[in-house]
């Protein structure tokens, strides 16, 4: 009688990153629900005591840098939201983290021709905005700082990590529109629409993200 060969499921090595965002997907239930620091702590803790255990004590949690940095991360990359210590993935976030757990659930993930619900939102939130139209026109002295901010979903007031979350995030949203095909004349522009933005309001860039 012949041996079975029984296949194995390739393995993924994930970083304590992504094991961060698959816990906040778990937690949320797949929705950008609220999450409290110390829910995150423990449950990142009780999936995975290997990777968010305090050092030195293996039977506690770590709620350090082990978890505050990943989350940091998140925030400047538009992932996140972040309220004192209460935690929110963005529809980019969510995005992210569903890729995220298909990739190592076995499936591929395929492309569809269309973007991801973050990447239609915000699209379609950039189509209806007076500086865009201002630029179709050719019109862009009339394209003021307001514009910028409203253009990155920002105020005045909007504190710098979650400036450069919305900087990362808008940035995402037309990366993505730049590899869908069969754009509309209309959505073709945007990628030219961001960068004339970027360069026009450099300096508040920079003066966010310092």
């Amino acid at each position: 009688m012949k041996n079975k060969t029984i296949s194995k499921k390739p393995s993924v090595n994930l970083s304590r990153a992504d094991k961060l965002l698959l816990v906040m997907l778990s937690l949320s239930e797949g929705k950008g629900k609220s999450l409290r620091f110390e829910d995150i702590v423990v449950r990142a803790f009780k999936e995975y005591p290997d990777d968010f255990h305090l050092r030195g004590y293996s039977e506690y949690p770590d709620s350090g840098d082990l978890v505050h940095k990943p989350l940091y991360e998140f925030r400047k990359n538009g992932l996140v939201e972040a309220n004192s210590k209460i935690f929110s993935l963005t529809l980019r976030g969510l995005s992210e983290a569903e890729k995220l757990k298909s990739i190592i659930g076995g499936r591929e993930i395929k492309k569809e021709g269309r973007l991801s619900g973050f990447g239609e939102k915000e699209i379609s939130r950039i189509e209806g905005l007076e500086g865009f139209q201002f630029f179709l026109k050719n019109e862009t002295e009339k394209i003021l700082d307001t514009d910028f901010y409203a253009y990155l979903g920002v105020t005045v007031r909007t504190q710098k990590n979650d400036f450069i979350g919305r900087l990362n995030a808008v940035g995402g949203a037309v990366d993505e529109l730049e590899s869908v095909s069969n754009n509309s004349t209309l959505r073709s522009r945007i990628p030219q629409f961001h960068e004339f933005m970027l360069s026009r309001f450099e300096n508040i860039i920079n003066k966010n993200s310092k």
